[in-house]
């Protein structure tokens, strides 16, 4: 697989354009250069199958309305995910709970409302 290309599909299925691409980078945003410089470095051949991960797991693909491609892998076969900006919902509930009590909950609303519903 040719991480160029695949980046640029990845990039076009998420509705943006290399225009739109911030940086490239780190996902703790330590690293990162341009699309223009981003397109040299990108520009190899890689197994993309099963077996050892070989683009670096932290890389990203940041655009400029927030949202960005990161690495996701299964058993050494990897690929890019695209994740939309982060939005504020106009309206939020307070919560008190953040530690799972059990494992069939592992989410933040699962632990502070629908168990109390189950409850009553």
């Amino acid at each position: 697989m040719n991480l160029l290309d695949e980046t640029k599909s990845a990039i076009s299925r998420s509705k943006h354009s290399t225009d739109d691409v911030r940086f490239v980078g780190s996902r703790d945003g330590k690293l990162g250069i341009p699309w223009s410089q981003a397109e040299k470095v990108l520009d190899i051949d890689y197994d993309d199958g099963y077996g050892d991960q070989e683009i670096a797991v932290d890389l990203v693909v940041v655009f400029t309305d927030g949202g960005f491609l990161r690495r996701a892998e299964y058993d050494g076969s990897e690929w890019w995910e695209y994740e939309p900006p982060f939005r504020v919902p106009a309206m939020q509930w307070p919560f008190k709970l953040v530690k799972r009590l059990s494992y069939r909950t592992r989410l933040l609303v699962d632990l502070n409302y629908l168990m109390e519903a189950t409850e009553e």
